[in-house]
C-alpha cells in the first residue's frame, strides 16, 4: 500500500530558492504549495492542513518570527523547521521559544534539509501516550500544555514531547542520543543545541519544589521527583 503524500507549506521570497527547494521536495516525493509572504503563509494554514511548514525568516511583509508566533497561536501543530540567516544563538533560541521545531542557518546543504524534514515528519507521525501525571505535574496528551497543580502551561510541540519522554521513564538517565531519537525523530546528531534549549525551557516552565530536571554530566538528563521535607 502506497502512503500518503505529504504536503509541505514553503515559505520563502527568495523565488530562485523556492523553486529549486520545491523541485527537489517534489522530486522526493512530497507535495508543496509554496509562498512568499507571511500573509499569504497565514492565509494558507487558515484554509487547509500541512504537514510541515518551512519558514524562512527574513519575509518581505513580516518577520517570520511573527508568522511562526501566529501560527501556534492559532494552535496549527504541524512541525516547523525555520530558515534563517540569523546565526546568531538568541535569534535561533527565540525561535524554539516560540514552537519551532528545528532550524538551519542558510547557506545549507539540500540533504541536510530533506534529512532534518523526514526527521520532522516522522516525530510528529509517532504514536500518542496516554495523560501523564507525577508531582503535581498533569501532561495532556493531545494538547500542547502541562498542568501544574492546576494551573495551565502552555508549551511548544517539542516541549510537550520531550516532557513526555521524561514522565515516562522518571528517575531514569536518558541520553542525548535517545532525546534526538525519540523526540526530534533524528537517527544521527544534527551538531546543534536542540536538546540543551528545550531542556532550559522547560526548565523555566515547570521547574519546582516537587520535581526538578538533573543534569547527569555527560550523558543526559532524568526527571527527579524531590524527597519532601
Amino acid at each position: 500500500m502506497v502512503g500518503a503524500v505529504m504536503g509541505l507549506l514553503l515559505v520563502e521570497d527568495n523565488a530562485r530558492l523556492s523553486a529549486s527547494l520545491s523541485r527537489g521536495l517534489v522530486e522526493d516525493g512530497f507535495a508543496i504549495d509554496a509562498v512568499a509572504t507571511g500573509s499569504e503563509a497565514l492565509a494558507r494554514l487558515g484554509q487547509r492542513d500541512v504537514d510541515a511548514l518551512i519558514l524562512d525568516l527574513g519575509l518581505p511583509d513580516m518577520d517570520g518570527i511573527d508568522v511562526l508566533g501566529a501560527a501556534r497561536a492559532l494552535r496549527i501543530l504541524a512541525p516547523v523547521l525555520v530558515l534563517t540567516a540569523r546565526d546568531a544563538v538568541e535569534s535561533r533560541v527565540h525561535a524554539l521559544e516560540l514552537g519551532a521545531d528545528d532550524y538551519l542557518v542558510k547557506p545549507f546543504a539540500y540533504a541536510e534539509l530533506l534529512a532534518r524534514i523526514r526527521a520532522l515528519l516522522r516525530r510528529a507521525a509517532a504514536p500518542r501516550w496516554a495523560p501523564l501525571a507525577c508531582d503535581g505535574l498533569a501532561l495532556a496528551a493531545d494538547e500542547p500544555v502541562v498542568t501544574i497543580h492546576g494551573r495551565a502551561v502552555p508549551l511548544s510541540p517539542r516541549e510537550h514531547a520531550l516532557l513526555a519522554l521524561l514522565m515516562r521513564r522518571r528517575g531514569e538517565v536518558i541520553g542525548r542520543p535517545e532525546i534526538l531519537r525519540e523526540v526530534f525523530g533524528y537517527d544521527f546528531d544534527p551538531g546543534t543545541n536542540l536538546v540543551d534549549v528545550h531542556v532550559a525551557n522547560l526548565r523555566r516552565k515547570v521547574g519546582g519544589e516537587a520535581t526538578r530536571i538533573e543534569t547527569v554530566r555527560g550523558v543526559g538528563y532524568r526527571l527527579r521527583s524531590r524527597p519532601p521535607p
